[in-house]
This record gives structure tokens, sequence and C-alpha cells, in this order.
């Protein structure tokens, strides 16, 4: 009996290629989009999911009340850690790990650039990061032993054994290699190739690392399990309270599980983060399915008359409607498992393209047997929503009326596809105003003031004792044709990490105690980078007391409210010397925040290096390079251009855009070819009402304007719909950004103006090739 429904199901599909196709297509189209969005939503899922412990994995997190406001931190106190472990007995570990750094690791004749931390030996106690060789425990408790991941030792030593050789780091210490782990997994949300012992961090960052007011660290911690948070975050504020002697200070322990998803705080609370776009590129698959499954419903009804007489006869041999019901869904799910074999060839073969534009590693493991049962499930759900209606629809007709020719269209059913229609196309609308907007965001984010020139400016990073050779490098470069100015800085110009909360200044009220960011720069550093003076001056060889200076940014000036003139006031016994006018550096659509530039007399991480406007840019690029390898010639020479660095910060809003407006190309491309099929059906169906209209004199213009009217009205009331529904959702997802654009009234018009041109071409096609028919032909047999 199966075997004769699916017989016939498949006589059915060959007997209407054209419809077969729309909706294999279109089905398969919504559920390839669907099982893409699924399997990235797997694998943004399974961050940090590889921790053996980690429900009791914590990120030790500080909340900075200031002027009815809380700022959220991940960077905390160096002595931290240490009273962790001695005071709070819910925690059963505790470990300090700096921020990721390139470090420049060499052995013999191969010398390579890896990410890598500084960490204490008890985060891989903490953390999950199998040893393949070694004890990674007893390696970071020594001051000259070093762990690496599998990759790495492969780059150094091939297929030797690495335990025990001899690397040079950063071209000035040898340290030995003492373990090595498994790689970093993709799905973790910090990634690294080389852990250094922090005794070394600790030894470069004396006397800051002892402060309690110097934030520049993680803290990891793993609780005791059934540990009550909200008890232990009490004991937690009490500790840096009593501590700091600050009381608008609050540090919180906060899962390692909800990081990756929720890492984004507002006022001291978690305020969304990539589980808002794992939500929204979700909704946007699932509207796509809808919109497929309403394409099947909208034409199997339509075509309602063609199947009305099939019906009749096969009640009147004696069929029941249970049989016309599997009958219908049977040609349902054949449909749906042809589009389902199209959509898994289609995200096997789009799923790289689609890894290459986010940056991650999603995928369609078959041999998992869940993915293939998900994906079978998916596809029977798809197949009976998209039946169900319409098997129920077709399998009411009465024998006796259909096989007289009684069958017209019912009211409710002219209505359910006008409605499903309407729906199509408000999803449609949607997404193209959508679209525009993230893409009018990114550009209004690119063209915002970042307040340094951006553009040729290069960034070196400096490693090992390269950065003890700076004077050299600038001396020697500054004397090349082509280049304008030279300094170097503790970070680069678009992130800085660093911030503390214990200056002190003239006039300082208790609640004025808030972070300030905090770098090192070398002198020139203004002229070089480009940044404003608006007050003052920029730190220059000329003023030999220029080491206990600094220069505050204009957001700083306003925060501490500092009195003018503003210059020679003392901010922890620094003089201000300038006063720089605001710049972008962390959040790219955020205000910039308070920071203080101090004069530095130590290593610089980053030297900076201004080209001339009017300077060949290759030509320029090897100069630089000359020098460097004059300099330091055991180190290869590496650059960032400062433009592209700050470009890159919009990957994330801009790959959202991207996807989007493909999503929302393949949404409007299933609607039209819905539209296409649903309106040579309606002709089709007024055939001999078009006949009658002509012989009575109804020009062909006329007729194909009512036709066209018939189909525009709900692709117009959808857009009547979208316009509050995408005003109210842009709204919200633009309230996070303080830098934003302004809705315009354009972007809704173009978005409607382009769904309604393009529904009208589609409808017009049939409107004129049905008003254009000989009316003799359809009125033959009246």
């Amino acid at each position: 009996m199966i075997r004769n429904y699916f017989k016939t199901a498949w006589r059915n599909l060959f007997r209407s290629r054209l419809v077969a196709l729309i909706n294999i297509g279109g089905l398969g189209i919504g559920l390839a989009v669907a099982f893409i969005i699924m399997a990235w939503v797997v694998d943004e899922m399974s961050y940090n999911k590889f921790h053996k412990n980690l429900p009791d994995i914590h990120a030790v997190m500080e909340n900075i009340w200031q002027g009815g406001e809380v700022f959220t931190t991940a960077s905390v106190s160096g002595p931290l850690a240490a009273s962790l472990r001695d005071e709070i007995p819910e925690v059963t570990y505790a470990a300090r790990v700096s921020h990721s750094s390139q470090q420049l690791v060499s052995y013999q004749d191969k010398a390579i650039s890896e990410e890598g931390i500084y960490a204490e030996p008890d985060y891989f106690r903490i953390m999950t990061f199998p040893a393949i060789a070694g004890d990674p425990l007893t390696t970071l408790a020594e001051s000259n032993a070093m762990v690496i991941t599998e990759s790495t030792a492969i780059k150094l030593f091939g297929t030797e054994n690495p335990i025990g050789k001899i690397i040079t780091l950063n071209g000035e210490q040898s340290v030995a290699v003492g373990a090595v782990i498994a790689d970093v997994p993709p799905n973790s949300s910090y990634s690294f190739n080389v852990v250094l012992p922090f005794s070394l961090f600790e030894k470069d960052n004396s006397p800051a690392i002892s402060s309690w007011n110097s934030n520049f660290m993680l803290t990891w911690v793993q609780l005791k399990p059934g540990t009550d948070r909200e008890q232990l975050n009490a004991k937690l504020t009490a500790l840096i309270r009593d501590k700091t002697d600050s009381k608008t200070t609050e540090l919180f322990a906060y899962p390692l599980a909800d990081l990756a998803m929720h890492g984004k705080f507002k006022n001291g609370k978690p305020a969304g983060g990539r589980m808002e776009m794992l939500v929204m590129m979700g909704a946007l698959g699932l509207f796509v399915l809808v919109i497929a499954c309403a394409n099947f419903m909208n034409l199997s009804t339509a075509r309602s008359e063609r199947r009305a007489k099939e019906v009749g006869v096969r009640k009147a041999v004696g069929a029941r409607r249970k049989d016309l019901v599997i009958q219908f869904l049977s040609e349902a799910f054949l449909t749906t498992f042809l589009a389902l074999i199209a959509a898994v060839v289609a995200s096997k073969l789009l799923l790289p393209a689609w890894n290459n534009l986010t940056g991650k590693h999603a995928s369609l493991d078959f041999s998992n047997w869940k993915i293939p049962a998900v994906l079978l499930a998916t596809a029977l759900i798809t197949g009976l929503i998209s039946g169900l209606y319409p098997a129920f629809f077709l399998s009411r007709f009465r024998p006796v009326k259909v096989l007289k020719g009684f069958v017209t269209a019912t009211r409710g059913g002219s209505w359910l596809r006008k409605g499903l229609v309407t729906f199509q196309f408000v999803i449609s609308s949607f997404l193209i105003v959508f679209t525009m907007v993230i893409y009018r965001q990114v550009q209004y984010g690119q063209q915002l003031p970042v307040g340094y020139d951006l553009q040729y400016l290069i960034d070196i990073p400096a490693k090992g004792d390269m950065a003890d050779k700076f004077d050299l490098f600038r001396s020697i470069l500054v004397q090349q044709p082509g280049i304008q100015a030279v300094s170097a800085s503790s970070n680069n110009m678009v992130g800085i990490n660093g911030s503390s909360n214990g200056f002190q200044w003239p006039g300082k009220t208790t609640d004025q105690d808030f972070p300030i960011f905090m770098t090192h720069v070398h002198y020139d550093w203004a002229k070089t980078t480009g940044v404003s003076i608006v007050d003052g001056r920029d730190f220059s060889r000329e003023h030999g007391s220029d080491t206990l200076t600094c220069i505050l940014n204009q957001a700083a000036v306003k925060r501490m409210n500092l009195k003018e003139p503003v210059i020679g006031t003392l901010v922890d016994n620094h003089k201000v010397i300038g006063v720089a006018a605001d710049f972008v550096y962390n959040d790219v659509f955020g205000s910039p925040a308070p920071l203080i530039v101090f004069l530095g007399t130590g290593k610089m991480n980053h030297f900076f290096v201004r080209l001339d406007k009017n300077a060949d840019m290759q030509q320029g690029l090897s100069t630089i390079e000359d020098v460097f390898k004059q300099v330091g010639p055991g180190y290869p020479f590496e650059y960032r251009l400062t433009e592209e660095v700050y470009g890159n910060k919009f990957t994330g809003i801009r790959s959202g855009g991207q996807f989007s407006s493909m999503v929302g190309v393949l949404a409007i491309l299933i609607s039209c070819m819905g539209l296409f099929a649903l309106s040579m059906f309606i002709a089709e169906r007024r055939t001999k009402e078009i006949g009658i209209r002509k012989v009575l004199g109804a020009s062909a213009w006329r007729i194909g304007l009512s036709l066209s009217t018939d189909f525009l009205k709900p692709v117009a009331l959808a857009f009547l719909i979208t316009v509050p529904l995408a005003l109210f959702v842009m709204q919200k997802v633009l309230s996070s950004m303080e830098h934003r654009i302004s809705l315009s009234w354009w972007m809704f018009g173009l978005a409607g103006l382009m769904v309604i041109l393009l529904a009208l071409a589609i409808v017009s096609f049939q409107a004129v090739k049905a008003a254009v028919a000989n009316p003799v032909d359809s009125l033959r047999d009246e």
C-alpha cells in the first residue's frame, strides 16, 4: 500500500514538473539555509564544552561604580589570586593568566611567531588541555621551561622529540620545552600555542603586578561543586573593598560556560553577546524555511481544481478520506525527501565558503549519528507542516459536486493564500531593511572620525631584545627618505587592555574611583600616530623631566572633572603636560574611555612608523625592513597596517550583514518562485473570465492591470506590516551602540519599492500572457 502511495506521488510530481521543480527548489533552499545555520549554531554552542570541570570554572571579574554607571572588566589585579586561595574556602584552584601576545620562538635556524600567554601552574588543573608529552604543571612551576602545542612542536622540531629541547624566546632568553599539549580546540574562547611561566611575566611587570589598583591580567578559579555564587560574590566584594578601601568596586565570579554566549555587560549585568547573533541567525533560517513551506501550501491549494476530479473519482470508487490524506502527505514527503538530498549536497558545498566568511569551523559530521537524525527530523517536520493543510484541504471535496464540475475556490482558501503571500513578503522586506541598516551602520562606523591618521601608520611588533634597540632603530630610520616620524608604545592604537582605578588627582571624590585605561609610549607619540594635542604638548626629548609626566585624553579630563588649567595638574605624582583629543580604541562604536598616557622607560611592544603621504608604500616598507634587519638580524620582520587592523574591528557586524543579505536574497528568490507559480495557476483559473471580458470589450491593458492588482495587494500589505516591525527590531539592534545611524524613511521606502517592483515584474508576465490570449480558445467549449 505504501509503495503504491509513493508510486502515485512520483507520477503526480512528474506530471507537474514545473510545480515540482519550484517546490523542490524552494524547500531545498530553505532546508540548506537551515542546515548551514544549524551547523553554525552547534559549533557556537560547543564553545568551551571540552573542559571537564566546566560548571565549576569561573573568571573573576570586576564591577566599578561611578556616576550612576557600572563598568565591567575581566582584568583584575595581581595580588588577587593569592588572597583567593588563602581567604576564600569555596575556591579550589586559582590561577593568574596574562592576556595573549605574540612570542618569537626560535630553534636552530627556525624562527616563528606564535600566540602565547603567561600562566600559573594551576591553570592546567582548572582547564582541560590534554598533555601529549611532559607535565605542564611541573613545567610552569619552573622559570626556564615552557609548554607548547603539538602544531608548534611540529613546526620547530618536525618528528624529533621536543621535550628538553632549548628554545630561544624573543631572541634573548633560553627556555626548555617541558611539555607538549594537544592543540587548543577551535571552539575555545581563548587560544594560544605557547604557555610561559607566570614568574617571567611577574619579573617583567614589577612593581605594578603587586599593586591592588593595577588591573591588567585575568584570574581563573575552579570552585567547589555546589558553591552558592551569590554568597561567594559577596565574599569577593568584601575582600576587594578591604584590600583597596574602595566602596565603589565589587568582584564577582562569572561562569566560563556563559562567557562565550553572554560576554557583554551593561551596568554590571550580562547584556547579550554572541547569543543575540545566534538567535537572530536562527530566526532568519527558520523564516526562510517557513517561507518555503508556505510556498508548498500555496501551490498545493491553488491547484485544487486540477486535483478535484481526481479526488471525486477516488472517493466514488471507495477511497476513504484517510487514504487521500495519506496520498497527499506522501507527495509532500517525497517532495521534501528530494529537497533534503539537494539541501544536504548544497550545504556541504557551501559550508567552506560560510566558514571562510565567518572564520568558524562549522561542519556537518555524518559520522555522528545525531547529525543525520536531526537533519532527517527537520525534513520530516518540514514535510508534515507543508503537506498537512493541503492534504486535509484537498481530501474534503465531495464527489457528487466535483464530478458535476461544481468546484470553486473557497473564500477561506483564497484568504489563506493571500495571507501566506503576505507573510512571505513581510520576511523578505524585513531582510532587505535589515541588510541596508547593517550596511549603513558599518559605513557610518568606518567614516566616524578616528581621532588620528590611520593611513601610512605602520605597527611593527617588537619582540625580545629588539625592544631594547628602539633608539638605534629610530635614529637610523628617521634619516631615510619617506620616513616622517618614529615612536613606540606598549599597545597598538586599536586595543589597550591595561587599566587602573587607583589614580589620585586634586578634587577627586569618593564616587570618582573609575577605571582609567593606561598605556606607555615613547617620545613623538602624538606626532607619529597623528593624535591631536588640544592642550599642552607631546612628550619631547627637549624636556628632561618628561619621565614624571603624563598625557590625558579629553574623556579622562571630563570624567575627572579637572578645572582649568589642566596642564600642570598632578595625577599620581605625574604632571599633566598635554591633553589629547579623544581617539577610537577598543570599541569602535562606543565613546572613547578615559585614557592616561605615560612616557615609557622600559620595553615597548610596538614600534610605530609614520610614512610621508607622498611616499610609495612598498618602497617605504622595504626601507623599514632593511633597517629592522640591520638592527635586529635575528628577528623576522613583521608589520601591520593600522588602517587594516582598525578595519578588522568591523568584521563581526560586516559578516552578519553579509549573511543576512544572502539569506534575504534566498528568501526573496523562494517568494518570487512561489509567486510566479501561483500567478500562473490563478491566471489559468480565470481563463474563461478573461475571455468573456475581452469579448465584452475589455482591453488587454485593463485586464492585465486587474490581475496584477490582485497579486500586489498582499505584497503592499506586507510592506505596511514590515515598516513598524523593522523599525522596532532595528532600534533594538542599534540601541547597544553609542555611535549609530538614524533610521530614515528612505530605507523602508526603498525596500518596499524593490519588493513591489520585483513582484510586479513577476505577476505582470503571467497577467500579460493571459490578457493577450485569444478568447476563442478559452470559450470554445461554452
